[in-house]
């Protein structure tokens, strides 16, 4: 089979483009060809490259499809509406992973403007209550405009594509919310890398380290864990993995709340680094605001044996089940996110019991074969049906 993958950018600094060079490099141990378009006026870096057997900068998307001739075309991070009409005409099955909220809002990122609560609703006229149609950017003004409209058209292009996957149960519904065919939407969880192995030697509970690991943005909440660090136990820190447009803005909270030598920020780490933060925790916290598609870092620290509390926003739930294998927080609430990191301080059984819970059970079933093989199944299925 010859898959053409087409992404914007070709490079490994985002979590969509990770999983499309894991995925590419483990279908290639099994013979499969993948080639590659990508935005030449985006980010690029050669070792992306090396996994693909051809790789072009997209310039006349419907020519060069019909050069590569794929038996079917995977779409990941893609927003010109053009490019999909191209794609459309060459009577190619198309299948696409939605890896974020970018058709389903227009800020992008799910949480209102004003009160940063998270939303879980279609995109509407509502929506420019919350002033989601404002976005930052880099241009003199410092913001621009969103347009529905423009966010309408893409969405309706999509629909039109052969095939649909999401990461979790919450994203297919949030597609059938948006009109797409529940029938052409399949649910394929995503899978933690090779790199992160479990050990039954580390001693979580002996740990005086709290973990934060994601990208340093207001969606991730990592401000209510800040402000949640100030009534918990003074002999705990907190480590921040990860880099962000918000990082500075972080950085000098944690000074206003009086936490001083109780966080470090790290910045971003190789995943062999990361590996080494996981086994060194005693829990990790996902605190977002805005509903995650999957969460990708809660089944690296699982596969690892780490406990999770994680706020009970999109996917988490799908793979995270509330006091078995860590606990689930309402999103924005300082008191409870405080309160169950205390009581998993305070509770050392408590703890053992979950890290024994993930070590000894598999609640969810996550590794990287049974995501490609399911994979190559829904290809298959589909250049079947496109061809009868």
């Amino acid at each position: 089979m010859h898959i053409l993958w087409i992404n914007n950018k070709a490079s490994l600094k985002g979590g969509a483009e990770q999983y499309i060079y894991n995925t590419v490099d483990a279908l290639n141990d099994k013979n499969f060809t993948s080639s590659l378009l990508y935005d030449p006026n985006d980010e690029t870096e050669n070792k992306f490259f090396d996994k693909f057997h051809q790789a072009y900068p997209i310039v006349t998307v419907y020519d060069q499809i019909q050069e590569i001739n794929p038996d079917i075309i995977y779409i990941h991070q893609l927003d010109d509406y053009d490019t999909y009409k191209e794609i459309l005409k060459t009577n190619k099955p198309v299948v696409r992973f939605y890896h974020d909220h970018k058709l389903f809002c227009l800020r992008e990122h799910k949480y209102t403007t004003i009160t940063q609560t998270t939303c879980t609703r279609k995109v509407g006229l509502g929506c420019y209550s919350c002033l989601g149609f404002i976005k930052k950017d880099d241009s003199m003004l410092g913001v621009s405009l969103n347009s529905m409209s423009k966010l309408k058209e893409l969405q309706h292009v999509n629909r039109d594509l052969t095939h649909f996957i999401v990461g979790s149960d919450y994203m297919k519904s949030h597609l059938a919310l948006h009109e797409f065919d529940h029938n052409k939407i399949s649910v394929n969880p995503l899978y933690s890398s090779s790199a992160f192995k479990s050990s039954k030697d580390t001693d979580f509970t002996s740990s005086k380290e709290l973990l934060f690991v994601g990208q340093l943005i207001n969606g991730k909440g990592l401000d209510s864990l800040l402000k949640s660090m100030t009534k918990v136990d003074d002999n705990y820190k907190l480590t921040v993995v990860g880099s962000g447009k918000q990082e500075e803005y972080f950085k000098h909270y944690s000074k206003e709340l009086q936490l001083g030598s109780r966080v470090n920020f790290v910045g971003k780490v190789t995943q062999s680094q990361l590996q080494k933060y996981y086994k060194r925790a005693y829990c990790l916290v996902v605190p977002s605001r805005a509903p995650e598609t999957f969460n990708l870092t809660g089944i690296e620290a699982q596969k690892v044996g780490l406990p999770v509390i994680a706020t009970d926003v999109g996917g988490i739930s799908q793979w995270l089940d509330d006091g078995v294998n860590g606990f689930l927080v309402k999103p924005n609430d300082i008191k409870d996110l405080y309160t169950k990191i205390n009581n998993l301080i305070d509770d050392k059984l408590l703890h053992k019991k979950i890290c024994f819970n993930i070590a000894n059970e598999k609640y969810y079933d996550l590794d990287q074969d049974n995501h490609i093989n399911k994979l190559i199944d829904i290809f298959e299925n589909q250049i079947g049906e496109y061809h009868v």
